[in-house]
C-alpha cells in the first residue's frame, strides 16, 4: 500500500513537471531571470530648456494574475502585491545631456513579469520580461508617455551569472495632437 501511494505521488510530480500546462504551478529555478542590475537612460535634447530630471526615479512591478513568482532581495512578494524599486540617479559624463538611473536591488522574475517607470506621478514607459523561440531572456519596452524635453530611453538589466546584459531602446515621439491635448487638461 505505502508502495502505490510512493509511486502515485513520484507519476504525479514527474507528469507536473513535463506538463506545460501547469507550468505556472511549478516553476522550476532556472525558468527564473536573476536581475543584479537594473538601469535605464534619460536622453534630453539639445535645447536651451533643458528638463529638469528628478534625482530618482520609481521601477513598479505590476501583480502578477498568472501567479508567477517574484523576489526582491530574497524576500518572496506575494502574486496579488506590487513591487516598487528606486531607481537612483548616477554620475555620468554626459550629464548635461540626460541621466542615468540604476538599483543594484536582486531581483528574480518568471516570464511575464510586468513593469513600469515612473517620473513622478508620470509613467514614461512599461515593459515586460519574456522569453524568445530560442528560450533566451529578453525585455520588451514601450514608452507610454511624453516627457518634456526628453528625446529618447533606454532600460539596462543585468542577470545574474554569464548571460548578456539585455538593452531596449526607444525614441521618444511628439505627437502634436497629443502634446495639445496634455496642456489643454493641464490648463483646464
Amino acid at each position: 500500500m505505502i508502495q502505490n501511494s510512493e509511486k502515485g505521488r513520484a507519476k504525479e510530480k514527474y507528469y507536473l513537471g513535463k506538463n506545460k500546462m501547469c507550468r505556472g504551478f511549478q516553476q522550476n529555478e532556472r525558468e527564473r531571470l536573476k536581475i543584479k542590475a537594473f538601469s535605464t537612460r534619460l536622453s534630453a535634447s539639445c535645447s536651451k530648456n533643458k528638463p529638469h530630471l528628478p534625482d530618482f526615479l520609481t521601477l513598479h512591478y505590476l501583480p502578477r494574475i498568472n501567479g508567477s513568482l517574484m523576489e526582491i532581495n530574497g524576500s518572496n512578494l506575494r502574486p496579488d502585491s506590487p513591487a516598487f524599486v528606486t531607481l537612483h540617479r548616477v554620475l555620468s559624463r554626459e550629464s548635461s545631456r540626460g541621466a542615468v538611473y540604476a538599483s543594484k536591488e536582486r531581483v528574480a522574475v518568471c516570464e511575464g513579469v510586468k513593469f513600469e517607470i515612473y517620473v513622478g506621478d508620470v509613467k514614461v514607459l512599461k515593459g515586460i520580461f519574456r522569453k524568445d523561440e530560442g528560450e533566451k531572456w529578453k525585455i520588451d519596452c514601450k514608452l507610454d508617455d511624453f516627457v518634456e524635453g526628453v528625446d529618447d530611453a533606454e532600460v539596462f538589466v543585468a542577470p545574474e551569472g554569464p548571460a548578456a546584459v539585455m538593452s531596449e531602446k526607444m525614441e521618444m515621439v511628439a505627437d502634436l495632437r497629443r502634446r495639445q491635448r496634455r496642456r489643454q487638461s493641464v490648463v483646464s
